[in-house]
C-alpha cells in the first residue's frame, strides 16, 4: 500500500499530463493507501510485544531484547543508508537538484547533528535537543524513528517490570493518553505525540488473543471501540486527503485492531490460501521493501515522466506495476545479500 502511495503521490510520482479523466475516483481511493502506515504500527505492536513476551521467560530479557532488535534493524538500515547517500551524491553531482522535488536532501548539505539523527534513527525528535531542521535522507525512516522509541519502551518494561510486563505497557499507554489531554506541549516526533496509541492497539490485540478467554475479549475491545468513537467526533476529517490528520490514522488503526481480533478464528485457513502467497512472499522481505522503495519508485516515476505518456489508462496500471516490480526485484536482492544475514536465531519463532 505504501509503495503504491509513494509511486503516485509524492515527488516524482507518476504524472498524468492530460489529467486523470474518469479515473478520478480510483485515484481518490489510491490516495488513501497511506493507511498502510497506521496498519504497520498495529502489526508492529503485536509482533514486538510477542517478542518481548517470549524474552521475559528467558534469562536477561531486557539485554537480549535490545540486542536482537539492534541486530535486526540497524545494520541493514545503515547499509542501505550508505548506498542511498552514495547514489544521491553521484546523481546530484551530475544533475544538481534532481532529488529536491522529492525531499531527498543532498547528503553533502547535512549537518553533523542531522547525520547523527539519521544514523541513530532519532531524527524525528533530535531537533528538540539540538535545534536545526529535521531532515531524513530516507524519508520513510520517520516511521522507523518511532519504532525505535517503541522498542526502547518495551525493552525498559522488560528491564524494570519483567513480572508486570503488560501492566507496564498499559501504564505507558495511559500516560500517553493523559499527556495528550493534560499537557498540550509540542512533542512532535516523540512517542508522546500519540503515535504510541497505534502501537498500543497492537499490544492489546496480542494480549487479547493470547491471554484472555473469548468471552472476555469483548470487554477488552471496549477501549478500541471507544477510540473509534472518539475519531468520529469530527467525521469531516475522515474524508480529507491528509496523511497528517491524526483522526484518520487512529480510526484506521483501531478498526484494524478490532478486525484482527474478530478474524482470529480464520487465521490458519487464510494463511494456507494460495491467493495470499504473493503477499507472503513480500512479507518475508518487507523490511527490505520498506528501505529501498522510496528512491526506487522515484527513479521509475521519473522515467515515465520522460517518456511523455498522456493516456491515464496506460500510465496508471503500467506505472504502478513497473514500480512494484522494480521494488520487489531490488528488495529481493537486498534481502538475500544483506537483510537475511542479520536475522536473529530462531527468527520465525519471535526474532
Amino acid at each position: 500500500m505504501v509503495v503504491i502511495f509513494h509511486s503516485l503521490f509524492t515527488g516524482y510520482g507518476i504524472a498524468f499530463p492530460a489529467g486523470t479523466g474518469h479515473l478520478g475516483g480510483v485515484m481518490e481511493v489510491l490516495h488513501r493507501a497511506w493507511v498502510g502506515v497506521p496498519l504497520f504500527f498495529v502489526i508492529s505492536g503485536y509482533c514486538v510485544t510477542a517478542s518481548g513476551d517470549a524474552a521475559r521467560r528467558r534469562p536477561n530479557p531486557g539485554l537480549n531484547f535490545f540486542r536482537r532488535r539492534f541486530r535486526r534493524i540497524y545494520p541493514p538500515y545503515w547499509i542501505w543508508l550508505a548506498i542511498t547517500a552514495a547514489g544521491v551524491w553521484c546523481a546530484e553531482s551530475i544533475d544538481p537538484g534532481f532529488f529536491s522535488r522529492i525531499f531527498i536532501p543532498n547528503p553533502r548539505d547535512f549537518t553533523k547533528w542531522q547525520w547523527m539523527g539519521n544514523l541513530s534513527l532519532t531524527e524525528t525528535w533530535r531537533w528538540h535537543l539540538t535545534r536545526g531542521m529535521e531532515s531524513e535522507l530516507i524519508l520513510p525512516s520517520w516511521t522507523l524513528c518511532y519504532e525505535e522509541q517503541f522498542y526502547a519502551l518495551t525493552g525498559m518494561a522488560l528491564v524494570f517490570a519483567r513480572r508486570f510486563f503488560f501492566g507496564a505497557l498499559a501504564l505507558i499507554t495511559a500516560g500517553v493518553i493523559a499527556g495528550l489531554f493534560l499537557f498540550p506541549i509540542s512533542t512532535l516526533g516523540l512517542f508522546l505525540d500519540g503515535q504510541w496509541l497505534m502501537f498500543g492497539a497492537g499490544i492489546l490485540v496480542y494480549y487479547t488473543l493470547n491471554y484472555l478467554p473469548a468471552r472476555a475479549a469483548a470487554w477488552v475491545c471496549a477501549p478500541l471501540g471507544l477510540g473509534v468513537l472518539c475519531t468520529l467526533t469530527n467525521p469531516g476529517h475522515l474524508l480529507e486527503n491528509g496523511v497528517n490528520e491524526p483522526n484518520q490514522s487512529y480510526f484506521c488503526a483501531f478498526c484494524f485492531a478490532l478486525i484482527l481480533i474478530g478474524l482470529r478464528r480464520w487465521d490458519a485457513n487464510l494463511a494456507r490460501t494460495r491467493a495470499i502467497r504473493p503477499l507472503t512472499y513480500c512479507g518475508e522481505m518487507c523490511y527490505s521493501m520498506y528501505l529501498i522503495h522510496w528512491p526506487t519508485v522515484t527513479v521509475v516515476a521519473w522515467g515515465f515522466d520522460r517518456l511523455g505518456l498522456r493516456n491515464p489508462y496506460v500510465i496508471l496500471p503500467l506505472g504502478v506495476l513497473c514500480c512494484l516490480i522494480a521494488v520487489i526485484v531490488l528488495a529481493r536482492g537486498f534481502h538475500r545479500l544483506v537483510e537475511r544475514r542479520y536475522w536473529n536465531p530462531n527468527y520465525s519463532t519471535g526474532g
